[in-house]
């Protein structure tokens, strides 16, 4: 009985209903520079960002960047090493894998790629350089949503770098999610 006049008493306080704004009518976040805004958040994340220079491949930027590195995946080239299992990624220093897109409000990069049967390698790469189209940098995930298409082949992430975390004891540490080390190179 006491239970029923006091659900009572809350339904007849309820304040009235009221209508949910516009979300098409709301300004969004908008940069003027989204590189800037991008290239700024992700070195607050640990990572990088680049442009390529004029005449600068994509291995030019990565050998500079990360020089004497170990070995070294290109998926953003025609015949790239393919893997037989998940497990052939786990001594790889140096993944090269095309973004479809980055988001320069989280410095997020999506992932969708078709031909990489095994997605450990983001993960397991010591180093991950993702290669985005400067045209694909938009300001929000609100954009980003309104672009990705989870293709057939059914996978797609964003990825920000480097992975860290500080919830044990108060301790950063690199690399407990992915890699230790992230390159956004813009092309």
């Amino acid at each position: 009985m006491s239970r029923d006049a006091i659900l009572a008493r809350i339904r007849a306080a309820r304040p009235p209903e009221s209508a949910l704004p516009d979300i098409h009518a709301l300004p969004f976040v908008h940069y003027d520079d989204r590189y800037a805004a991008f290239a700024g958040l992700i070195a607050n994340l640990g990572g990088q960002a680049l442009q390529l220079a004029e005449n600068q491949t994509v291995r030019q930027a990565v050998a500079a960047h990360f020089p004497n590195h170990g070995r070294l995946v290109d998926l953003t080239q025609a015949g790239h090493e393919e893997a037989d299992s998940p497990h052939a990624w786990h001594d790889v220093d140096v993944a090269i894998v095309p973004g479809q897109l980055a988001v320069a409000e989280n410095a997020a990069v999506w992932v969708s790629t078709p031909h990489n049967r095994y997605r450990s390698l983001y993960f397991l790469t010591q180093k991950l350089v993702l290669v985005v189209p400067r045209p694909q940098l938009v300001d929000t995930m609100r954009d980003a949503y309104r672009r990705i298409r989870i293709e057939e082949h059914g996978f797609g992430c964003f990825i920000s770098g480097s992975s860290r975390t500080a919830d044990i004891e108060q301790s950063l540490v690199m690399g407990a999610h992915g890699a230790m080390a992230a390159l956004v190179v813009f092309v």
